[in-house]
């Protein structure tokens, strides 16, 4: 049981960094460094780590223990801690930076398809975004434009989180032997955070008090399936790295995973 606790802290941990800091982050750096309008509001941010991302950390500590739990060796405390290199490694440097840059890339997208802005154009705006006449475009469309664009940046997380969450309740068997639908892995809390997580975006995107009190807006149906498979990428390279790590047991990628 100590060692089932310990692993279900490091999952709920691993799920929540890569979207509630890491990718909360560089949209923030982006404005500030590079002049980017903010691609993610800070009610956004609030929203993701006080509800979109409660449910399914939640569920992450009901996880079953792996069937190679009790192989492992014993946990050194002097050395194996809760949070350590490796583990920054994984929720930063993988999962976030695929997050990150998958949700900059669908804003961008919906920045150009909607307003005509390449991220060239976007980049280095500063202050000319709000002069009222950026490219063209009045104040009123411009605010418009980002109020969405956010809203997609929101939306896209939270989607991207569902395959951090699959990928992350195992670490090194896959999805597919850890099944959490039906068996001694079974773990349905974890589906029911997907609804859950989409009717936070329904009540935050589309009540119109909501709408004016924070500054969201209506998600067009397109975004709603953008990045869907970009989430199945997330998984998809954790399983790969998964499969690396059991194959090649001795091999780098075993040494330095999580």
């Amino acid at each position: 049981n100590g060692r089932l606790v310990f692993e279900n802290l490091k999952k709920v941990l691993l799920y929540l960094m890569p979207a509630g800091s890491f990718s909360e982050i560089v949209p923030m750096l982006l404005n500030m460094a590079l002049g980017v309008p903010l691609p993610l509001s800070v009610i956004f941010m609030i929203i993701i780590c006080m509800l979109t991302d409660v449910w399914a950390s939640i569920s992450l500590m009901y996880e079953s223990p792996e069937s190679d739990i009790m192989l492992r060796a014993p946990r050194n405390p002097k050395k194996e801690h809760l949070v350590n290199l490796k583990f920054f490694g994984q929720a930063y440097g993988f999962i976030g930076i695929a997050e990150s840059l998958f949700a900059h890339i669908i804003f961008f997208v919906f920045m150009y398809w909607h307003g005509g802005f390449t991220p060239g154009e976007l980049f280095l705006a500063f202050d000319k975004w709000t002069n009222g006449n950026f490219q063209g475009h009045d104040q009123d469309t411009l605010n418009n434009l980002l109020s969405t664009g956010q809203s997609i940046f929101f939306l896209t997380l939270v989607i991207l989180q569902w395959g951090n969450m699959f990928a992350t309740r195992t670490r090194r068997l896959s999805v597919f032997q850890q099944n959490p639908l039906w068996g001694p892995t079974r773990n349905l809390r974890l589906l029911f955070s997907i609804p859950f997580t989409l009717g936070v975006v329904f009540l935050f995107c589309y009540v119109g008090w909501f709408n004016r009190i924070f500054g969201t807006a209506n998600i067009p149906v397109a975004f709603f399936f953008i990045p869907i498979p970009f989430a199945v990428i997330i998984l998809a390279l954790d399983e790969i790295r998964k499969l690396i790590v059991r194959t090649y047991p001795n091999g780098l990628l075993a040494r330095i995973a999580w």
